[in-house]
């Protein structure tokens, strides 16, 4: 079969190049069916999971086909710093590209004054763009297309009815994009209403969704006192060079960050909620990418959306309350062909849930435990060694 190429899907040799500096050579599946469907004008509704290049699947045909006129793309995104990674994405593939994102927390006068200037490609969270369409600021009549990235967690946090008010008020002719590591029945409706049925659904999922890089296993728990014990032996066993750490609520997070604090692990910690203020998330999250923390306490909501490289592990504090969370949660590390570790504590009335993220991976995880064993090994992103 002959291997697919930028070239091969039509991209400009201006964007292959930029791609280049990027150090990414060649399309990911999701990139390979994507682009050409969106250069020929279809709306797409495409399923593939974390990691998988999604973003650069609708960011290169959209910019091919940008005319250089104001308004033309409006790309809704849950939280600020997927906005900002969308901005930095566009500005790598095309420094001419006038981008403006539009979220809550910053200076609302300053993003009016970025509107009447002018742009091309507008990025932004579904309250903050409501906000300034009420006050006229925001003019959706030129749209020529129209993106609704990580769609999942838009659901999740309940910005639907933002999101249909949003679309309702748009009235030229675009093009609807909406990505998305999971599709549920409100999510496909909501395509099919604003594309009158007329659009081509990429179903990825199945094939990627065992996250085939990460080397994944689970510690079995007897009783949620021993949980915390159990994370510190992981830690000390598997020596982790950079670890996000997810936990389930905020009132876990802060406890689990305080308590690594105090017990002084040998780790500089870090924890982002969403109670964090937007200064405070994003200086935190700038702390980590630059190493001056190595270990980072998350929620779910808190770390969706932000893209960073060589996260060696990946540490399930807590079981995820769905099976497809799982899935968010590991694609954090093995990003872009990169071998990570996942490692999830599970107690024993859990187990049940254990198995649902199994069935939806489609993979079994392995159990390890701290009984003298050979296969008592630091796993550091290499091939675990059957015994």
């Amino acid at each position: 079969m002959t291997e697919v190429t930028f070239n091969n899907l039509n991209i400009s040799e201006e964007h292959i190049e930029a791609l280049k500096e990027l150090d990414i050579e060649k399309p990911t599946p999701v990139q390979q069916k994507a682009i050409p469907l969106i250069l020929q004008g279809y709306n797409v509704m495409a399923q593939s999971k974390t990691g998988t290049g999604k973003t650069y699947a609708y960011l290169i045909p959209i910019i091919e086909r940008l005319t250089n006129s104001n308004n033309e793309c409006l790309i809704i995104v849950p939280v600020r710093e997927l906005a900002k990674q969308v901005k930095k994405f566009i500005k790598d593939l095309n420094k001419k590209v006038k981008t403006l994102t539009i979220y809550g927390g910053t200076s609302i006068n300053r993003q009016i004054n970025k509107l009447r200037q002018g742009v091309n490609i507008i990025v932004g969270t579904p309250g903050r763009l409501i906000d300034l369409y009420k006050r006229r600021h925001l003019k959706l009549n030129n749209l020529q297309f129209v993106v609704l990235d990580e769609a999942d967690r838009l659901l999740d946090m309940g910005f639907l009815p933002d999101i249909k008010y949003i679309l309702d008020q748009i009235h030229s002719d675009y093009q609807f994009m909406l990505f998305s590591a999971t599709l549920d029945y409100e999510l496909k409706e909501l395509v099919k209403k604003y594309t009158k049925s007329d659009f081509k659904y990429l179903d990825l999922s199945r094939d990627e969704m065992s996250v085939e890089n990460t080397l994944q296993f689970y510690y079995l728990i007897d009783h949620y006192k021993q949980k915390y014990n159990t994370f510190r032996k992981i830690i000390k066993r598997e020596r982790p060079e950079s670890a996000l750490v997810f936990v389930n609520t905020k009132k876990t997070g802060n406890w689990l960050f305080n308590r690594i604090k105090k017990d002084r692990l040998g780790y500089r910690v870090g924890y982002i909620s969403g109670d964090l203020t937007q200064k405070q998330r994003e200086e935190t999250l700038r702390r980590f990418r630059r190493d001056r923390i190595n270990l980072l306490v998350a929620t779910d909501v808190a770390a969706r959306g932000f893209d960073i490289e060589d996260i060696t592990h990946v540490i399930n504090y807590d079981l995820p309350k769905y099976p497809e969370n799982y899935v968010h949660r590991i694609g954090r590390t093995s990003r872009m062909n990169k071998r990570g570790v996942a490692i999830t504590l599970c107690l024993k009335s859990e187990y049940e849930y254990l198995c649902r993220i199994e069935g939806l991976i489609n993979k079994e995880i392995r159990r390890k435990s701290f009984k003298p064993s050979p296969q008592h090994q630091r796993t550091r992103g290499f091939p675990f060694r059957q015994m």
